[in-house]
């Protein structure tokens, strides 16, 4: 019981402290749907369109790409996306944003090779990868980028 509390506030703490520090808006979530799932649109300032995540949809699964970085284990799938984690080993629950910003902001995490991770890099080479190692979902541009007016 103490873990799902601890868990619980880390995640609160996260989502409070992530809306309080500037960034270029990357994200902004609404709900629609059956059920009021909680869909995210990504790349509200890109060029190609905004991106709609549904992320109810995508909940529950692992991506089977065995390159990923981040690999999760069956009943905690949130891992492989929320894969930051505090100095407890308590997976930090927060969205993208809060760490993977805009190219060239200054606390964008760095990768094995020590290259900038920024939104569009992260969002790309998870979901690309995990779409293509399980056969499901865009691969292409235009497969999850609409057009500018389709989005609004």
């Amino acid at each position: 019981m103490g873990l799902k509390l601890a868990v619980i506030v880390v995640y609160a703490l996260g989502l409070a402290l992530s809306s309080i520090s500037p960034s270029v808006p990357v994200a902004r979530t609404e709900s629609f749907g059956q059920g009021g799932a909680k869909v995210f649109r990504l790349d509200m300032n890109g060029r190609r369109g905004v991106v709609l995540f549904n992320h109810k949809a995508h909940e529950a699964r692992m991506n089977p790409d065995p390159r990923a970085p981040y690999q999760s284990k069956a009943g905690a799938a949130c891992v492989g996306c929320h894969h930051a984690r505090d100095p407890f080993g308590v997976p930090q629950l927060s969205k993208c944003g809060a760490c993977h910003r805009a190219e060239g902001s200054k606390g964008n995490p760095k990768n094995r090779d020590f290259d900038e991770v920024f939104a569009e890099r992260a969002f790309h080479d998870s979901c690309i990868a995990c779409h293509r190692a399980s056969s499901k979902g865009p691969t292409t541009c235009n497969g999850c980028h609409q057009t500018v007016s389709a989005a609004r």
